[in-house]
């Protein structure tokens, strides 16, 4: 009986010890579990960080800025030195951010509606051309500053008996697709709207009379009607006072801050006034 408490002793001992031992295994493992997930906790937040997007501009060497070629002066295709180049008011802004960040500019030409969507997607860097500052399409994208101040113009065929908004009940009125001219056209009465992914496809069946007019920025409208004076004219008042911006993604806010820096230095040094001389009093559309 003695040998067998002795036993049963020493089984309760054995027992407890491997007990204990197994618990600090666990607990070892358990913490080499924590540390082990807080690692790789810390290595995800890192790489779910937002990346520089100014350090990834410079390390491709190249600023790539999405546009819609069809808008004169802002940006169009320029063909008068035999070649097909885009150019204008928005591609020299863009030329002067790209050389701030010491880089080549690369123009994507695209449908002005998918622009801010290529924004979003990282297609394009940033989005000029003619965006005008809203707050619709602020829910979505940062605007620079403001660039220059424009508005939503009537442009219409000589004859047609148009003279300004009142007059576009019943009518057909040509836009072009998400553009603040389509918005304002939606909230006239009685207008009808024809949609285009294009401006020039606007203005060619306004001068075949396919539409009654079209709305379009200012400086747009002007280009328009010199290149058609004896065609096409401009009619009323315009439609809103709506300033132009470049757009960006809402994380980009270095890149941002440069913008800004080149809008504000074209501005200040003068710089600024000779790109509107250029491209909105002495520019010509070709024949």
């Amino acid at each position: 009986m003695k040998k067998y408490f002795k036993f049963l002793a020493l089984f309760l001992i054995i027992l407890t010890l491997a007990f204990l031992l197994f618990g600090c295994a666990k607990k070892e493992t358990a913490n080499n579990t924590q540390q082990s997930n807080q690692t790789s906790n810390q290595q995800n937040s890192t790489s779910s960080q937002p990346a520089d997007i100014v350090e990834e501009i410079k390390k491709a060497g190249k600023l790539v800025v999405g546009t819609s070629a069809d808008y004169p002066p802002f940006e169009f295709h320029d063909i008068s030195s035999g070649k097909d180049v885009i150019a204008g008011f928005d591609i020299d802004l863009a030329n002067a951010i790209a050389k701030e960040l010491g880089v080549e500019l690369e123009i994507k030409d695209m449908s002005f509606d998918t622009i801010i969507p290529a924004v979003l997607s990282k297609k394009v860097d940033i989005g000029i051309a003619g965006f005008t500052i809203t707050e619709e399409r602020k829910k979505s994208v940062n605007f620079s500053i403001p660039y220059i101040q424009g508005g939503q113009q009537i442009i219409t065929y000589k004859g047609s008996g148009i003279k300004g908004k009142d007059d576009l009940k019943g009518k057909t009125v040509g836009v072009q697709l998400g553009t603040t001219g389509e918005e304002i056209a939606k909230k006239i009465e009685g207008a009808k709207l024809k949609q285009f992914d294009k401006v020039d496809a606007a203005v060619m069946d306004l001068l075949n009379k396919k539409v009654d007019a079209v709305i379009v920025d200012f400086a747009v409208a002007k280009a328009y009607a010199s290149n058609n004076a004896d065609k096409l004219e401009l009619v009323g008042d315009m439609l809103d006072n709506a300033a132009k911006a470049v757009v960006l993604r809402k994380e980009d806010e270095k890149l941002l801050e440069i913008v800004n820096k080149v809008i504000t230095d074209l501005k200040n040094s003068g710089e600024l006034d000779k790109m509107v001389q250029k491209w909105f009093v002495e520019y010509k559309p070709a024949k």
